[in-house]
């Protein structure tokens, strides 16, 4: 027979407990951290735990609860809290507690789903004499949920128990407040704050009886705080334990700018436990997903460590009543701005690969896996083929938009790039189809060097707040046509280039990739292009040869993650002829086309009599039976182009019916293409609709170029027209 000291603890319920079903419950056991030791189901009304009573040591717990979800990460204490789990009294019979009763709320199992917060942590930088708002770059952002201690229910046990001295203190602090201002002011907190009351946050204030009522709100109105209602602050100041209690419950929302004053207060009145750790990216973006259930409030507190000179340091952690976000919606930006001294501008110059040259994209946005590489490629768009080899799909989901205005390649050379013998590279250019996609002959192709000094910024600290911006020039370097350029280092220390002066300013690279050339595609005759990129070895004569690299040298940005780097695939590669697992340049085809759009909307005509609205704008009608011909050119020499059209009537309360929009080289909603004029006749009744007999209306078009330079559309390219006509029957 087992002795009583070995056997578990076995929760019982009784008859009155109000259960049907126990099936869905469970008892946990939870230690002194508040870690989830044991759990046990209930068989009918009993549960069965392995865990004795002299186990708990008077400081485990046991709750009575819904199952925990298994989307929940590391279930705690918390956890068991949140979902409203029963906390009985630890009254044994031997090795078993009865439990007559349970609370209501916890019988029915609580909704859940994920809370996302997200933001961004940023600094203000004074940087060549302007102040620029930076983010801050792998840090580590600590996501805490914040609870009210008071506001528990009743059927939880707290983990603190509020003494009647902190209260009474409380008390005290209200009735001896000092009208000093701290010389020191607070440390500023998130944008924008939880809080849109005007609070001044004022710590260690020494205390000076004042004894009446409005000498209290008085001095409450010198430290920034609003004035308390008169019932509020006689709850705190006169009334008695139980009406502070009371007082701090039903008016909590009001009372935390006041408890900002205090800290000493916060542990008691507050219950903070982290749930996330996540780290910025190079936008010093974070985000993360708490689980969470529905009926449950999300009050987020954030704190922030940075690692400075190998040690993690909290750079921010403002007064916690005042900088939580009381019920946080999910998905909405916590944006933080730190001011620490300490923090320097974001360094990503670690990000990337060793060992390659990472194509990252034309200008911002036009990585090389989302242009089109068949020199032949057409697409079906709105019915019609468009030629789109060398296009781009970063602003309309299709391989559509063709490059124009200035163009900047941006390239990431790894540190360990120079053990493959190279020094230098060079960006050469090739016409290889004209305007409209007719390939030009080998034999007629002309390939020249993309010329032009190459520069590459960095920053150089001149005090804890003053940066600079410096470059580096990395060439051209050679004569005629053998010209390169350096390749720069990963490591800026290592960096030849860098004036000695500026070696002992902590100089930083302004951004992990590089502005590696630069082309006015102005200058270029519209068409398709073949860019390569090749790897050189300078010599000891001062010419250039390419070297050989191995092909998972030439990287290139993930379809899905252009922050992210992969081997270029063969058909972006120029393969060695004497090694096939070998690569004498990166290649890719861009499309260069500068062409302006055009737009022109004709004027009205009523199709029965011919008769155009002209330059007074009227057209005479006989028989709200006829048509009024709408037309309008929307047009671009090669279709990289959408357009907008649609007629207002009056002040645009009833419509017309009249609109369309899409791309320029095929009719569409009603309205056929004839060249470069889309038309349609529209029936004079419905441009009238309820007007009786005559109406004016607004003809609006807009033709939208689909270029881009792989940052933004160019809308310089743009065209807009507007008319107007009017109908009467007199």
């Amino acid at each position: 027979m087992k002795k009583e000291q070995d056997t578990g603890i076995v929760i019982k319920l009784s008859q009155d407990a109000d259960i049907q079903n126990a099936r869905s419950l469970r008892a946990y056991v939870v230690d002194g951290s508040g870690k989830i030791v044991d759990t046990a189901s209930f068989d009918g009304a009993i549960a069965q735990l392995q865990t004795r009573k002299d186990q708990l040591h008077g400081n485990g717990k046991i709750y009575i609860g819904q199952v925990i979800p298994p989307e929940a990460i590391n279930p705690n204490e918390d956890t068991l809290t949140t979902m409203r789990a029963y906390q009985p009294v630890l009254s044994f019979d031997k090795s078993s507690i009865a439990i007559d009763r349970l609370p209501s709320e916890i019988l029915i199992p609580f909704p859940w789903h994920f809370c996302h917060v997200k933001g961004q942590l940023r600094k203000n930088f004074i940087i060549d004499g302007r102040t620029v708002t930076l983010p801050v770059c792998h840090a580590r952002v600590h996501i805490c949920n914040v609870e009210r201690i008071f506001f528990w229910p009743v059927y939880i046990r707290p983990k603190f128990e509020i003494p009647d001295w902190v209260l009474e203190d409380l008390r005290n602090k209200f009735n001896n407040l000092h009208i000093s201002i701290p010389k020191t002011p607070p440390k500023p907190g998130p944008d924008p704050a939880p809080f849109e009351r005007n609070i001044s946050l004022k710590t260690n204030l020494s205390l000076r009886t004042l004894g009446s009522k409005p000498a209290i709100q008085k001095n409450l109105s010198a430290h920034g705080l609003q004035p308390l209602p008169d019932h509020i602050l006689n709850g705190i100041t006169a009334g008695s334990l139980q009406t502070i209690r009371q007082t701090l419950i039903e008016h909590h929302e009001i009372l935390h700018p006041y408890l900002c004053l205090w800290p000493i207060f916060w542990p008691w009145f507050y219950w903070m436990y982290e749930e996330a750790v996540v780290d910025t990216d190079c936008n010093g973006q974070y985000d993360a997903w708490l689980f969470t259930f529905n009926n449950t409030q999300r009050n987020i507190y954030i704190w922030v460590e940075v690692q400075i000179n190998g040690q993690w340091v909290t750079v921010y952690r403002p007064p916690l009543p005042c900088y939580t976000h009381w019920n946080y919606a999910c998905g909405t930006d916590i944006n933080i701005n730190v001011t620490d001294v300490r923090v320097h501008p974001c360094d990503c110059s670690s990000d990337g690969p060793v060992d390659a040259v990472w194509f990252r994209s034309v200008g911002e946005s036009a990585s090389a896996l989302h242009i089109e590489q068949n020199p032949a490629s057409s697409i079906v768009l709105q019915g019609a083929n468009l030629d789109n080899a060398g296009c781009t799909d970063i602003h309309y989901g299709q391989k559509i938009s063709p490059f124009g205005g200035g163009l900047y390649l941006k390239l990431f050379c790894g540190r360990d790039i120079f053990n493959a013998g190279v020094t230098h590279y060079r960006w050469k250019k090739t016409m290889i189809a004209d305007a409209n996609q007719n390939a030009i002959p080998v034999i007629s192709q002309a390939t020249s060097i993309v010329a032009g000094n190459v520069n590459r910024p960095y920053l150089v600290r001149l005090s804890t707040t003053h940066y600079e911006t410096h470059a580096v020039t990395l060439g051209a370097d050679g004569t005629g046509t053998d010209i390169a350029y350096h390749i720069p280092h990963q490591d800026i220390s290592a960096e030849t280039l860098i004036p000695v002066a500026d070696q002992s300013l902590s100089p930083e690279w302004s951004n992990v990739f590089f502005d590696s050339a630069y082309i006015d595609s102005n200058s270029l005759t519209e068409g398709v292009y073949k860019f390569e990129l090749e790897l050189l070895k300078k010599e000891v004569n001062g010419s250039f040869t390419v070297v050989p690299v191995a092909k998972s040298t030439f990287q290139v940005s993930a379809y899905n993650a252009i922050g992210n780097s992969q081997d270029a695939p063969n058909n972006y590669l120029n393969i060695n002829t004497g090694n096939a697992l070998k690569a004498d340049a990166f290649k890719m085809n861009i499309r260069i086309d500068n062409a302006i759009c055009g737009a022109d909307i004709h004027d009205a005509m009523l199709v029965e009599t011919g008769a155009l609205s002209s330059k007074c704008g009227f057209i005479k009608y006989d028989n709200s039976n006829q048509h009024v011909r709408i037309s309008f050119e929307a047009s671009h020499p090669r279709n990289f182009a959408s357009f907008s059209f649609g007629i207002i009537k009056g002040n645009n309360t009833e419509g017309t019916g009249v609109a369309a929009s899409g791309y320029v080289l095929s009719g569409v909603d009603g309205f056929t293409l004839t060249g470069v004029v889309f038309a349609k006749d529209v029936p004079v009744t419905q441009l009238l609709g309820t007007c009786p007999g005559q109406a004016a209306f607004a003809e609006n078009l807009t033709v939208a170029a689909l270029a881009t330079n792989g940052s933004s559309r160019l809308n310089e390219y743009d065209r807009p027209d507007t008319n107007a006509f009017a109908l009467s029957n007199v």
